[in-house]
């Protein structure tokens, strides 16, 4: 039984969301039922529109749900904790960062131990030591010093990845980490990705259009439209012509690469009837 399996068949989850909805105007989200295991990557893939990043700020406490809710390990409610509780189980990585060009990389680092300060906020030798650590993690260890600006863009995400890391969360939740990245950058961050996940044991949903790095790196995949799940399951389950046909609305050649995950190409036909 593959880990995806085996985890989701114990229905222990880190993060759960049970019967969420939520709407503005119109309902975005609707019986939102999403359980993310440890030591499991999942992958959410959906059309611009269909409620994936209000998915996140469902999942992280930012907005509150109107029906349902979100469970953290099982039994804590999510809307009956303070944000520095949940910054201390679950990290963001936004699609912006919010950089400042004043900061080093150890300090923009650094903000990941606020939710762990004292009142006083002043750090401890063992916070500078989690920092220094997550630097290493994301090969970012040579540049204490250097200041954001000066990194190129693989590395100032590798430096969202290391403020993350350094909250010590149990979930990780990634808003388009490989976006306008080239793909070198890419298969290095998904890598990152999925061996921290592991060897923490942490929840990671990676949220991204990239349909076939998510098939390489992910161990489980939801299709999401129109606020609703449309599929969920393992890679090889989801990632089929038939699921990818009825979430886009076009034709895909699904095939099995030599590393035995989905490769997703769409097919063109620019022949005029």
């Amino acid at each position: 039984m593959s880990p995806g399996i085996a985890a989701v068949a114990e229905n222990n989850f880190r993060l759960e969301a049970r019967n969420v909805g939520f709407s503005y105007t119109r309902p975005l989200i609707t019986n939102l039922n999403l359980g993310l295991p440890p030591g499991i990557v999942t992958g959410l893939i959906g059309p611009n529109g269909c409620g994936k990043t209000t998915v996140l700020r469902l999942l992280d406490g930012i907005l509150r749900p109107q029906q349902g809710e979100v469970l953290v390990n099982g039994g804590l409610l999510l809307a009956r904790m303070t944000r520095k509780e949940i910054a201390r189980r679950i990290a963001v990585v936004p699609q912006n960062g919010g950089f400042y060009h004043y900061e080093t990389v150890f300090g923009f680092t650094m903000q990941g131990r606020s939710p762990h300060l004292s009142l006083l906020g002043f750090e401890s030798d063992r916070d500078e030591g989690i920092v220094r650590s997550a630097l290493e993690m994301t090969h970012l260890g040579a540049q204490l010093d250097k200041r954001v600006p000066d990194l190129s863009g693989g590395e100032r995400q590798r430096l969202l990845m290391a403020r993350a890391l350094a909250q010590e969360p149990e979930t990780l939740l990634l808003d388009e980490l490989t976006a306008n990245l080239d793909i070198n950058y890419q298969v290095e961050l998904m890598r990152l990705v999925r061996r921290i996940t592991r060897e923490r044991s942490l929840a990671t949903l990676v949220v991204s259009h990239e349909i076939n790095l998510l098939a390489s790196f992910c161990d489980r995949i939801v299709l999401m439209a129109e606020g609703r799940i449309l599929r969920h399951g393992t890679v090889k389950e989801v990632v089929t012509r038939e699921n990818l046909r009825e979430l886009f609305g076009l034709d895909f050649q699904v095939r099995s690469t030599s590393s035995g995950a989905p490769e997703v190409l769409p097919v063109l036909n620019d022949r005029k009837s």
